[in-house]
């Protein structure tokens, strides 16, 4: 495989506002340790810093509420509510980024706002336990539990059971994607649609995607997603298993899909595959690939049009999916 030597040779197809967003990144990258060195409680706290400001000042809405669901085990939560209408009675569970190492539900804060707000569909944000203290393939049993606590408790949350949503960004794309294959498995009710950022879909850096972007110059390198899979995968066989690697899964019968994709990301192929797969399954998916863009770049909508454009995107697709 060649050789990329690190640096800025994908700045020229930067979108205009993905630019001084990378360059601020390298600045502060470059006077760092390399993450892979970090400890994970560090990480946590480092990238919890570093994505405050991009959820300062978010979007408005009439109630966003904290929660601990009685799940086994119990789940921190928040519920975002938009304004009410007729057809404000789905709810997307949504599970956040971060490796399966870092996050919680302040790091998605302003995304899952803008989707609730833009929507009309209520927002159950939930954070699943993390790595590497919680492994393969407990955190896809957290979110199998916080989707059924969703439709146990339908009447308390003033929602539909039959019209429950998951989605996720990144790692939580890939928890959303693997809880829905493990509730077909185990015969229960899965979601009524799938709503999937960027994610990771196969626990591999050999694809062509990683050769171009994943040398660490445009924020999530191909050696900080290897190391976040180690202290995910309980063993290297993990790495095969269709819950962890949903590529690997028959995708048969799983529900409609939005599959968003960036397009300077190390993860981008990932998406393209599942994109095609699922189509070669006969689920019905709508694939929306966004140029210029990086890895989670959603989570610059403060600054980012492009990242604004996404979340609409999806917030359209979840709303036409649950409206009744």
């Amino acid at each position: 495989m060649t050789e990329v030597t690190p640096g800025p040779q994908w700045d020229e197809v930067l979108d205009r506002d993905m630019l001084p967003i990378v360059r601020r990144m390298r600045e502060r990258m470059a006077s760092r340790a390399p993450m892979t060195s970090v400890e994970p409680e560090a990480m946590r706290a480092r990238a919890a810093a570093d994505f405050a400001v991009w959820n300062e000042d978010p979007p408005e809405l009439p109630q966003v509420t904290d929660l601990i669901l009685d799940t086994p085990p119990p789940l921190q939560a928040r519920l975002y509510c938009p304004e009410p209408t007729n057809d404000c009675r789905g709810l997307l569970v949504h599970f956040h980024g971060g490796g399966w190492v870092i996050g919680d539900i302040d790091f998605e804060d302003r995304a899952c706002r803008s989707v609730a707000r833009e929507s009309g569909m209520k927002v159950l944000s939930v954070a699943y336990r993390l790595a590497p203290e919680t492994k393969f393939p407990e955190p896809v049993h957290d979110c199998v539990a916080a989707t059924r606590w969703a439709r146990d408790n339908a009447a308390q949350l003033d929602i539909d059971p039959a019209r429950i949503a998951l989605g996720g960004a990144s790692a939580g794309a890939n928890l959303a994607i693997a809880a829905a294959l493990h509730m077909r498995a185990l015969d229960v009710a899965g979601p009524a649609f799938l709503l999937l950022l960027y994610g990771v879909y196969d626990m591999r850096t050999d694809t062509e995607s990683y050769r171009l972007f994943g040398d660490g110059g445009y924020g999530l390198g191909g050696a900080a997603l290897d190391f976040f899979m180690t202290l995910y995968l309980r063993s290297p066989e993990d790495r095969d298993d269709p819950l962890a690697s949903p590529l690997r899964a028959d995708l048969r019968g799983l529900a409609p899909c939005f599959l968003a994709i960036a397009g300077i990301d190390p993860l981008r192929d990932d998406s393209r595959m599942l994109g095609a797969k699922l189509r070669e399954a006969r689920v019905e998916v709508e694939v929306r690939e966004y140029e210029g863009v990086l890895h989670g770049f959603t989570q610059f909508a403060r600054e980012s049009a492009l990242g604004r454009r996404a979340l609409s995107d999806a917030a359209m697709a979840l709303k036409a999916a649950l409206a009744g």
